[in-house]
């Protein structure tokens, strides 16, 4: 048997690490960043090479501050993206364009080192193009980095990575900027991808809306991408990704018992930053799980309007038309949503609109001041256009909203409530999940308006219950020997012997 000279044994081991690191992230990382993955960065990894091999569209990784998560994704993943795909673009934001441009630069000097081209030897740095920025490969591949909120307008990318969208908690606890970061999102990032093209999002939770909560439930409202959630908490939970016990630590090389017991000290920091499970800004008023929607609703169903006012046209509150339908056990459908800052002329032409087209027995309204004003606008054009507008106005007695909304609360809870799916789902279940605590102008009034019937439900009529029709009697065909036996002796009152 030969054996091989010491130097061979060492160029095959060096080539077999570099075949390693041209498809896994992990050893790319090792090999070309000089670090060793832990079990946690390892997952991580995997996750992403299953994402660039098209296992799906979207990865969103949470994981507790200080686990070194954007080493492998804003730094190894862009340098092996630009060297698998040289010809490429990607997209690198976190939440200041200084931070992301410290990330691009440790980047384009990765791909410009030795140890780069020893794994992609086509994969070269053009060196006219070579601005922290955005800067480019000799391929034609570029990347940008970016702040999240600025310019990205005239960049098409094929791989977009979000690290640390949000500042702080500061930031992630105002509404005005978590919505400001929401529409980035949508009007500049997504449309800078083309098509087919990966995201990554990694992030600590810091709110239940925070972009990683916005991302999952627009998900789960509008399953238009193949998403993968990976959550890293720092005390594993049941059915843990790493296959830690239950209280099992992460990482416990880096983080110390006292590290932890640190963290602990803020029940709220430690649940959001460090477990991944922000509690509801409602404290649970409703969950996530108690929202049920479904793409068929039952026929046999007594419907009602229920409205809410508002006299903002450009701004403020809306005003909100739900179409709801109660079935004969109680159960209540919402199977159409509208709202609009408008003029109230335009509400009422939609709300005689709903009434015509639908079938409605009964439109619930708040009995309050500016119901008023509007009653008698509605009575005047459903006499012009000769359609009836069943009205019910409910006393309000002088109780806050969470008192009133409380029978819908129980209605959620008991699972006697379901929403038609439908592009409305999503600003309307954003106001039950945020709500009584969410702030701002037009954040509860579609909750007002389902409320009506929550409140009025035990006095609607529902539509009567489905008589069941008799079994057809059996034949001799159908019966067993006994069932015969039974039928002659019921017949004849001859009683079997056996």
């Amino acid at each position: 048997m030969s054996v091989l000279p010491i130097n061979a044994e060492k160029i095959l081991a060096e080539l077999s690490k570099r075949e390693q690191a041209s498809t896994s992230l992990a050893f790319y990382a090792n090999y070309a960043l000089d670090v060793l993955p832990a079990k946690h960065h390892v997952l991580i990894c995997q996750a992403i090479d299953e994402l660039l091999a098209d296992e799906y569209d979207e990865l969103i990784i949470n994981s507790p501050p200080g686990s070194a998560k954007s080493t492998y994704t804003s730094h190894a993943l862009p340098a092996a993206f630009m060297g698998r795909f040289p010809d490429k673009n990607v997209i690198l934001a976190t939440h200041t364009s200084d931070l992301s441009e410290r990330w691009s630069r440790k980047v384009r000097n990765t791909v410009d080192s030795n140890v780069h081209a020893n794994v992609f030897p086509s994969s070269k740095l053009s060196h006219d193009s070579t601005a922290v920025s955005r800067w480019a490969t000799s391929k034609g591949g570029e990347v940008l980095a970016a702040g999240v909120g600025g310019s990205i307008l005239g960049f098409r990318a094929d791989l977009g990575i979000l690290d640390d969208p949000i500042s702080g908690y500061e930031q992630a606890q105002s509404v005005t900027q978590l919505t400001k970061i929401h529409s980035w999102y949508e009007t500049d990032f997504v449309t800078r991808l083309k098509p087919g093209a990966k995201t990554v999002l990694i992030c600590q939770r810091l709110s239940p809306n925070d972009l990683a909560g916005y991302l999952i439930q627009r998900n789960v409202l509008n399953p238009t991408k193949r998403q993968r959630v990976l959550i890293l908490p720092m005390e594993a939970k049941e059915d843990d990704p790493l296959g830690r016990s239950p209280g099992e630590r992460l990482w416990p090389e880096w983080y110390t018992p006292e590290m932890v017991e640190d963290a602990k000290r803020d029940n709220f920091k430690w649940r959001t930053l460090y477990q991944q499970e922000p509690p509801s800004e409602s404290g649970s008023w409703v969950a996530p799980e108690e929202i049920r929607l479904v793409d068929i609703v039952p026929t046999t169903l007594h419907r009602y309007t229920l409205t809410d006012l508002a006299l903002s046209v450009n701004s403020g509150d809306y005003s909100v038309h739900l179409t709801a339908g109660v079935d004969s056990k109680g159960n209540v459908y919402v199977e159409d949503a509208w709202r609009e800052r408008c003029d109230i002329g335009v509400t009422v032409e939609k709300h005689i609109d709903l009434c015509e087209n639908a079938g409605i027995q009964m439109a619930l309204i708040d009995d309050d001041n500016m119901a008023k004003v509007y009653v008698q606008l509605l009575a005047t054009r459903c006499r012009a256009r000769g359609i009836m507008v069943p009205l019910k106005m409910l006393p309000m007695r002088g109780q806050n909203k969470e008192t009133r909304a409380a029978p819908l609360r129980g209605l959620f809870k008991s699972g006697k409530i379901f929403l038609k799916r439908a592009s409305w789902n999503r600003w309307l279940v954003n106001e039950v999940l945020a709500f009584p605590n969410a702030m701002g102008d037009g954040v509860d009034d579609g909750i007002d308006a389902l409320g009506l019937i929550g409140r009025r439900l035990a006095s609607l009529g529902r539509p009567a219950e489905p008589v069941k029709a008799a079994p057809p009697p059996k034949t001799i065909h159908d019966m067993t020997l006994n069932e015969m036996w039974d039928e002659r002796e019921h017949a004849t009152g001859f009683r079997k012997r056996f």
